[in-house]
């Protein structure tokens, strides 16, 4: 099946608070964004990456895909928010499907790359996702409002895989909608379509903030020594 896969990486990673930006941080001598980059070349023969990026990222860019062995990418320009980065790439993208991946969520395993897509292929839209562990509590400011049945959530990761078409007009309903969005898989479902999710992992971490790197380097050598 030909995937595209997309890389939004316009942002600015205000909670990370480093000198750089957090795709652009260095474990081991390598970015995050390397990592990634490598994640999922390794996991599947992507017809093509896009990225999403503000153009003043476009060389280090450039140089953190060749270091990565991908040759075939475009890079395009970001948006102000998530999804208009993300609309940028699907404008740009020539397959049936695309694979949106976040740019610092590097420890992801071949498994879940392929079963996401396999899903996808089954019903035009699906995730990856964690079933929630602990006790959830439903809040308002600082008090506890009631405790709500943890088996009816879950919680969303990247990537998410969806019919190329059909992400472009949820996209675009958001517009229309005037909604703000922090996953595709929103996109989708405020446009009707029902995803479906598969497992995900606890290794598949995004990294936010900057003590999150307390953890990255073991996970690094985990999955790429």
């Amino acid at each position: 099946m030909n995937v595209t896969c997309i890389i939004p990486a316009a942002g600015l990673g205000k909670r990370f608070g480093g000198n750089v930006k957090k795709q652009f941080y260095e474990v081991l001598d390598k970015t995050v964004l390397y990592y990634t980059l490598t994640a999922l070349s390794r996991a599947y023969p992507f017809a093509e990456f896009i990225l999403g990026a503000d153009p003043d990222d476009f060389l280090i860019l450039s140089k953190e895909l060749a270091e990565a062995g991908i040759t075939s990418f475009q890079l395009v320009a970001g948006g102000a928010e998530r999804y208009e980065t993300v609309y940028n790439c699907l404008k740009a993208a020539k397959t049936e499907y695309v694979l949106v991946h976040d740019a610092v969520r590097p420890f992801l395993s071949a498994d879940i790359v392929q079963n996401t897509i396999e899903a996808a292929k089954e019903t035009g839209a699906a995730i990856c996702a964690l079933p929630v562990r602990d006790t959830l509590k439903k809040i308002s400011g600082t008090g506890v409002e009631q405790t709500v049945n943890r088996d009816e959530y879950v919680l969303s990761h990247t990537p998410q895989v969806f019919e190329t078409a059909t992400l472009k007009k949820a996209v675009e309903n958001l517009e229309e909608l005037e909604m703000m969005v922090t996953d595709e898989a929103q996109a989708m479902e405020l446009f009707g379509i029902r995803v479906k999710w598969v497992m995900s992992s606890p290794d598949n971490i995004k990294i936010t903030y900057l003590n999150d790197m307390n953890v990255a380097e073991g996970l690094v050598r985990k999955y790429f020594s």
